[in-house]
């Protein structure tokens, strides 16, 4: 039995078989990438205006911003976004940003100012002080208005702020709390004096550097969504690297509720180049948390217009949307594939792709999911396979059911946490998590004719003994009947004339 340490709901998988003894609800992305500017922390992001506004406009250099702005394209909702920075980069300041007494010129230090977040970007950062409607007084300090500018151009003004730790609007709580590009350190503990004006020029950051992005860096930022609950979708926009891609997908599994979209590289341009990157994929031991997507598409590029916005892109953003959007429409049992999972704003993928391309890709080692042209339909995502090769979950909708059935019964049973260990719990257990099941049996997400064949429950003597109870342990134990994608449509057309059959498939 498993040592137990930190009280609190634990849920295992148990071996996959056709009767398998979030944040509920919708499904969240989270993008890790690079970009111009922004924090480094796992950031909650509810639009595109919202990403522009922290993380910068589009740019080519950045393939962030477009898997971002893709994913809510085609259907996504709330994402996180992690900026990946290099250990090496370094964070630009302003240190000693002054006052003056009397205006005699005898500057003395009122704050320290330091960008938000590393890298060059901040050296294009300029802080101004200006006098507010308040004056100093032998008393109370008086008011004063911060104004930030990058590359010239205003982008936050905090006014009316005061060097009074007493006041609602306190100089280090109110910009440190709100602002987007700075954050200030070294406040003045200057005692009030009539004396006290403002130095009113503009001072500019400097000695930011962004360094050169490591392997290390990524596998890092990973770690930066320990604490967001719920089910997660994880892309390392355009990283093909084993290193990067193998402690993506363990993380997945170490959470037990996530899943990894993993990017093609940009510059295959033919199948014996995808086939050599999704190679580099094979043999991953949590393979059904991952699924591969290749070749490149070609996009809308949402920064230019006229006959030029088109954009070789990553299609992860994109297939991220996709899986949220169907997950929505249909449920996460559905497989996000087929006709209706056409990719909006695609073009079409950077090289060709015939019928037969896309089955050497789907039957290979690991499984390649491929993008299909359809009359009607547009750009569709045409596989619905994981890394995995054996296991059940092999089938991308089968690891994200299990992924949403452990997050989610593991939520509903958080109640029973600090409970007495009785047969009252036992069936107030077995009564909320059947319900759930029923519930989620009769919107199609489990087989079965009925829902004694979708599902079971056991909590009650059989599986929680005195042994059990006296260590604390409540124990649950839930099969599940799972929906199988149908991937392969057998027709046979026969022709009857006159007694005789002509039969075709």
């Amino acid at each position: 039995m498993p040592a137990y340490t930190t009280p609190g709901v634990y849920v295992s998988e148990s071996a996959l078989s056709s009767l398998t003894p979030t944040l509920t609800g919708i499904t969240a992305a989270v993008f890790f990438g690079e970009a111009e500017r922004g924090p480094t922390t796992a950031t909650l992001i509810q639009d595109w205006t919202t990403y522009k506004r922290v993380y910068g406009e589009l740019k080519n250099a950045y393939d962030l911003g477009y898997a971002v702005y893709h994913y809510f394209a085609n259907g996504g909702r709330a994402c996180y976004v992690v900026r990946v920075v290099s250990s090496d980069a370094d964070t630009a300041v302003k240190d000693d940003f002054p006052y003056e007494p009397n205006g005699d010129g005898n500057a003395s230090p009122l704050f320290d100012v330091e960008a938000i977040s590393e890298g060059a970007w901040g050296n294009s950062v300029t802080v101004e002080v200006i006098g507010g409607l308040t004056a100093t007084s032998n008393d109370a300090h008086g008011t004063f208005t911060i104004i930030v500018k990058l590359n010239g151009t205003e982008v936050e003004r905090w006014p009316e702020v005061t060097l009074d730790t007493d006041g609602n609007r306190y100089v280090q709580t109110v910009v440190n709390t709100y602002s987007n590009y700075i954050r200030l350190t070294n406040v003045s503990e200057v005692a009030p004096d009539v004396s006290l004006v403002w130095d009113e020029d503009a001072y500019s950051l400097s000695l930011g550097s962004d360094g050169t992005v490591a392997d290390g860096d990524y596998v890092s930022a990973f770690n930066t969504i320990d604490g967001i609950n719920g089910n997660l979708i994880l892309n390392a926009v355009g990283k093909t690297s084993g290193t990067i891609v193998t402690a993506a997908i363990n993380k997945a599994a170490a959470r037990g509720d996530s899943f990894v979209v993993i990017d093609p590289e940009k510059t295959d341009d033919n199948l014996t180049a995808t086939q050599t990157t999704a190679a580099t994929f094979a043999g991953q031991s949590n393979g059904g948390y991952a699924a591969h997507y290749a070749p490149a598409l070609k996009m809308v590029d949402p920064g230019k217009t006229g006959p030029g916005a088109i954009r070789d892109t990553y299609p992860g953003g994109a297939v991220a949307g996709l899986i949220v959007r169907t997950e929505v429409q249909r449920s996460v049992a559905k497989a996000p594939a087929g006709v209706a999972a056409d990719i909006r704003g695609a073009l079409g993928t950077v090289y060709s792709l015939s019928n037969d391309d896309i089955g050497t890709l789907y039957d290979g080692s690991p499984y390649v999911n491929s993008f299909k042209a359809i009359p009607g339909a547009g750009v569709a995502v045409y596989g619905a396979r994981t890394l995995a090769k054996t296991t059940a979950d092999k089938f991308i909708p089968v690891r994200r059911t299990l992924n949403y059935l452990k997050s989610s019964l593991k939520d509903l049973t958080q109640f029973a946490v600090f409970e007495p260990n009785d047969e009252n719990l036992w069936s107030r257990i077995n009564v909320v998590t059947a319900s759930f099941l029923a519930n989620f049996y009769r919107e199609g997400g489990l087989k079965g004719e009925n829902s004694s064949q979708a599902f079971y429950v056991v909590c009650d003597s059989t599986n929680n003994t005195e042994t059990s109870i006296d260590q604390g342990i409540v124990n649950v134990e839930v099969g599940v009947a799972l929906q199988y994608p149908a991937e392969f449509i057998v027709i046979n057309l026969s022709q009857w004339t006159g007694g005789s059959n002509a039969a075709e498939s």
